[in-house]
């Protein structure tokens, strides 16, 4: 893998990649913090927040960065992975950014380095699952913005009337 790419999008955007239990646990920590997402997490969603970014710790194919504010503290964190699948498909497990901090351009750097990250790893593109909800519109756009199209939606996937919305973007070689 070639981590130059990777390394300058973690620098851009001021992430560390997560290599330690404890950071790992601080991001879970973060990820399940009420209020975090536009909508309530769903039993699926905590426990992955819960035990994945333990369970990424040493995978090539798996990661977790996170950017602190000047206090310390993680503001934002993103997530990738390998689908289950192991085709060459990465897919976004998570993307979460302090309210207060959102609107400045984080999360766009963010989804650039997963994008790096995956054409690092040799992967072919980048799926990304987000809810209908209107408070998710802001996303939707950057994820358009970034060259990801909509693929799919299927109904009341998250909660009755909170559908799920796929995004994917493929990596030019």
């Amino acid at each position: 893998m070639d981590l130059l790419k990777t390394s300058s999008a973690a620098a851009a955007c001021g992430a560390q990649r997560v290599a330690v239990p404890t950071e790992a646990e601080e991001v879970s920590a973060f990820l399940l913090q009420p209020n975090l997402f536009g909508t309530p997490l769903t039993p699926g969603e905590r426990e992955e927040f819960k035990t994945h970014p333990v369970a990424a710790l040493g995978c090539a194919d798996d990661g977790y960065w996170f950017v602190r504010d000047a206090a310390g503290a993680i503001c934002a964190a993103i997530g990738v992975r390998m689908n289950v699948e192991r085709t060459g498909i990465f897919e976004v497990s998570a993307l979460a950014i302090q309210a207060g901090r959102r609107g400045r351009g984080l999360g766009r750097r963010l989804l650039e380095l997963a994008l790096a990250f995956v054409a690092d790893s040799g992967g072919r593109g980048l799926l990304f699952e987000t809810s209908s909800d209107p408070s998710y519109a802001p996303m939707h756009k950057l994820l358009t913005d970034l060259g990801f199209k909509q693929v799919g939606r299927f109904p009341d996937f998250y909660f009755p009337g909170e559908d799920t919305l796929w995004y994917y973007r493929a990596i030019e070689r």
